[in-house]
């Protein structure tokens, strides 16, 4: 193929092309427009908030201060759940005050309750058994 042929081709195809895009351009005459019925959404307006007092909270247990006693001196182990397989996390000297907060667990023949220690350092489970109110206490 020579040069003369190859613009030729060249100059068919730009043509070609150029005539597509103009009938792409072109509105569409027989075609009707499309019909679609619109929707429309009516949101109501937010409820205006009621002047009704709300419920006062339930009063929460509140944690009682207690003394580790009756271990003869070997102290009380503080576990990390209730049970007696439960890992030790420290052992409390007798005297010492702890919090005890209001839930208590049976377990292994044991009453366990959720404790504190006053300075905060320790918190696990021990047996109801060997505390008691501490002085003052209510």
């Amino acid at each position: 193929m020579g040069k003369r042929a190859v613009g030729l081709a060249v100059v068919v195809l730009l043509a070609l092309g150029l005539w597509m895009g103009l009938v792409r351009l072109r509105p569409a005459a027989h075609q009707p427009p499309p019909t679609g019925t619109a929707r429309v959404i009516l949101i109501p307006p937010s409820p205006t908030p009621s002047l009704t007092p709300l419920p006062s909270p339930t009063p929460t247990a509140t944690v009682q201060r207690m003394t580790v006693t009756g271990t003869g001196g070997l102290g009380l182990r503080l576990r990390e759940g209730p049970g007696l397989l439960r890992a030790v996390v420290t052992i409390l000297n007798e005297g010492t005050s702890v919090w005890a907060f209001p839930e208590s667990v049976e377990a292994d023949g044991f009453r366990w309750r959720r404790v504190r220690t006053e300075d905060g350092a320790f918190e696990g489970w021990a047996a109801e058994l060997y505390l008691a109110p501490a002085d003052g206490a209510d």
